[in-house]
């Protein structure tokens, strides 16, 4: 299924059992792992920030609050499930060996139906809002006068994708569960019953192919190959276009660009973690311990990496999330420089503070001795015997 990625694919690392014997340890060359956690350390830096500035630009900026900038913040969720739940974990088990379900009882259940169901699920919700955004920007093109895919819409859409994932990958929650120890405990499909233990797995990730990969992108490429058609033949030698329609059709035609680039780079970030699936179910007696395991972890670094990616893609060709970028961060950046500006001037005022009162001490120190000077000095002239003599008398 979908959700077979690399830790939670059952493959095995050192353990030996029945249906897993003497399958070598992936992990135990310590610079190769090291590479490894640091890009999927990078990879998880770049998606938090980047999904998380493309929220936050938008909800700041009123004119980029648009029915596509919408759809593109429910995919940004998306991504941040999968770079929470799923990235983590498998950095989690780069640096011990284990997954986090390992830990077995209730504990081990629940992450094992949890993490993997969310990783099937914001990629459904992704492939969706793809969908969605392709036939919002096709009728944006061939009913321009009329708003088809008006706020409303896009809300009940938006709603539509995740109940719609949640169904498609709700089986997951059904079917995974733990086995094995505890501390050593590991992931693993039961589809009986009701199910065919033997075709089910097979059936329900060719299921997902068609559902979530071979169908929307299908459908997704004729609608943005029609809109091409329409926006560049405009260009055509001879076609007399006001400066209005001109203006409308530049920008459309750099939109578009943008989201094509979405597009693909979705593709074929996860087309290798397909294909690597259904070489699983051909050659499953071959490949008992997985594919060799440097094209195993490639597949599912690819399929996340696109999480991380999307952000940086819409900064390259959209005006308008360069600038919110550039002034949330200038923002971040003043706000440093008020505060460590504050913060001089907080420890000058403190330094002449300080200053004064030492000199103001000094002054008191000194009054303090003269004061005690000309006392001692008026009391030993007091205290000194009086002489009489004749003449005083």
């Amino acid at each position: 299924m979908v959700n077979e990625t690399l830790p939670a694919s059952g493959v095995p690392t050192t353990l030996t059992t029945p249906d897993y014997p003497s399958c070598p340890d992936p992990n135990s060359n310590k610079y190769v792992k090291g590479i490894k956690a640091a890009a999927y350390i990078l990879v998880m830096l770049l998606s938090l920030f980047g999904n998380a500035m493309v929220v936050r630009v938008v909800h700041k900026n009123r004119r980029m609050r648009t029915i596509t900038n919408y759809l593109i913040i429910n995919m940004a969720l998306a991504d941040l499930l999968t770079t929470v739940f799923n990235m983590l974990p498998t950095t989690y088990w780069i640096f011990q060996g284990l997954d986090v379900w390992a830990v077995g009882g209730w504990i081990g259940e629940v992450l094992c139906k949890l993490l993997n169901f969310t990783q099937s699920l914001s990629i459904s919700v992704s492939v969706f809002t793809l969908c969605a955004i392709a036939f919002d920007r096709f009728f944006a093109i061939f009913r321009p006068l009329k708003r088809v895919i008006t706020f409303r819409v896009a809300k009940g859409i938006i709603a539509a994708s995740w109940l719609s994932s949640i169904i498609i990958s709700g089986p997951q929650l059904y079917v995974l569960g733990i086995t094995g120890e505890k501390g050593v405990a590991q992931c693993v499909e039961t589809w009986d019953p009701p199910f065919d233990e033997a075709k089910a797995p097979r059936d329900y990730t060719i299921a997902l192919f068609f559902l979530l990969y071979a169908l929307p992108l299908t459908v997704i490429a004729s609608l943005y190959s029609v809109i091409m058609m329409k926006l560049w033949r405009r260009q055509a030698p001879g076609q007399e276009l006001s400066s209005n329609q001109e203006n409308k059709d530049k920008t459309n035609r750099k939109v578009l660009k943008m989201l094509v680039t979405v597009v693909i780079v979705f593709a074929l970030s996860w087309l290798p973690l397909y294909v690597r699936m259904f070489v699983m179910f051909a050659e499953s007696v071959r490949y008992i311990c997985g594919l060799p395991y440097a094209m195993d972890f490639l597949t599912l670094y690819l399929g996340h990496a696109n999480s991380a990616v999307n952000p940086y893609i819409y900064v390259i060709f959209n005006e308008n999330y360069r600038r919110g970028f550039r002034t949330a961060l200038s923002r971040r950046q003043r706000g440093s420089s008020r505060i460590s500006e504050s913060t001089r001037r907080t420890r000058s005022s403190r330094l002449h503070a300080d200053k004064n009162a030492s000199l103001l001490r000094a002054d008191l120190r000194d009054n303090n001795k003269a004061a005690l000077r000309f006392n001692k000095k008026h009391n030993e002239n007091a205290l000194l015997p009086m002489t009489t003599t004749t003449e005083n008398l």
